[in-house]
């Protein structure tokens, strides 16, 4: 019951915070940009320390605690940091998807795909860094209570689960995302970013499933049921959001830096 409280407690705070982000930017569009954007800044500052806090306590209540004697003092970090990258290739695929289609194949250009691919390069290097952190430490410290997560993980056929993740979770996505050729071309950016979700998803079943099926590798018929239940649930969300706000923040004071350098578009009818 208690967990159950926390995580009433966690998603209050996530949707109460997302609400008031959303609201702020539609009324900056409808009045003072200025001032909603101090104010929407005096939100976002707070509010990343907060998310940070409640989704670590998510972290070790949700996951951690499914095996109660093993601990990492970084794994909030890195769900943090999955999250992250998550987000932007997210960001990526939609972005490349409303880049071939009016209005937005008008505002959309090559420089917004390769800083977008500079985020999703130093994301991955940033999970990267943490998973082995955090695999380094507990191989040193070879203690009772830290190896227990490792054991199943690497003495089984889990393990070519983490041969996939370190290959195509990074090396590949380190390697492709060095060309800034590439991460200015929309529908290649794309396609990394499309790898780096499947992934995400594989990394996230790996944490978890090993704790239940420890004698190897299995896949339940309602793994994928799952999967697909939930990201179907938050897709269908994501895009009735989508189609009832507008596509930019028209009156936000650095829109016309973010658009373009000297470029002029007819950003009122977007």
């Amino acid at each position: 019951p208690f967990f159950i409280v926390r995580a009433i407690v966690y998603f209050a705070v996530w949707l109460a915070m997302a609400n008031r982000l959303d609201r702020g930017s539609r009324e900056q569009d409808r009045g003072d940009a200025l001032g909603w954007l101090k104010r929407l800044r005096r939100l976002s500052g707070p509010g990343l320390v907060i998310y940070s806090v409640t989704i670590t306590f998510a972290a070790y209540d949700w996951v951690m605690s499914l095996n109660p004697e093993w601990y990492s003092t970084i794994f909030g970090l890195l769900i943090i940091g999955g999250q992250a990258l998550s987000a932007i290739a997210f960001v990526i695929l939609v972005a490349a998807l409303l880049s071939t289609r009016e209005p937005m194949a008008r505002v959309f250009r090559a420089r917004h795909f390769h800083d977008l691919g500079k985020l999703l390069l130093a994301f991955v290097m940033v999970w990267a860094y943490l998973s082995f952190s955090q695999l380094l430490i507990v191989w040193a410290g070879n203690l009772p209570q830290e190896i227990p997560f490792y054991l199943p993980r690497m003495q089984s056929s889990w393990r070519w689960v983490g041969v996939l993740l370190i290959v195509l979770h990074f090396a590949l996505p380190f390697a492709l995302l060095l060309s800034s050729d590439l991460k200015r071309r929309a529908e290649l950016l794309a396609a990394v970013a499309g790898l780096v979700i499947v992934m995400r998803v594989i990394d996230l079943f790996w944490l978890v499933a090993p704790e239940f099926r420890r004698q190897g590798l299995t896949i339940d018929w309602f793994d994928p049921v799952t999967v697909v239940g939930l990201c179907g649930v938050w897709l269908a969300l994501f895009i009735q959001e989508l189609k009832a706000s507008p596509m930019l923040p028209l009156r936000d004071p650095h829109l016309a830096d973010a658009i373009g350098e000297g470029e002029q578009y007819s950003i009122d009818r977007i």
